[in-house]
């Protein structure tokens, strides 16, 4: 199982998101994650984050993403400038829809 995923915004930037395993504690520095389930061998994303303490914020919608979008795996990527944050997750949004976003979307 792969232990990065890249994914490219609209923008043409490729962002590196990191597999978080179940040991590993997450660091209380800013960042941007993703929430992913494997399908046909290769990760489908359900959900595009970012949050000022990954410790803090990353787990918050967890138990959803894993109950309703079957997410099996958290990738983080490390950047506390909340400015950049942001661009990169709509970057990205910009190129993909994950379920859980469209979700938050619409209501």
């Amino acid at each position: 199982m792969h232990d990065t995923i890249d994914v490219r915004g609209a923008s043409g930037a490729v962002y590196r998101f990191m597999r978080v395993r179940g040991d590993q504690p997450l660091t209380r520095m800013g960042g941007n994650f993703i929430y992913a389930r494997k399908s046909d061998g290769t990760w489908e994303i359900v959900f595009v984050g970012e949050a000022p303490n990954l410790m803090a914020d990353a787990h918050r919608l967890w138990p959803q993403a894993v109950q309703d979008y079957g997410a099996e795996e958290l990738f983080t990527r490390l950047n506390v400038t909340e400015r950049i944050r942001r661009i990169e997750q709509s970057d990205i949004l910009k190129v993909i829809t994950p379920p859980m976003n469209a979700e938050a979307s619409a209501s």
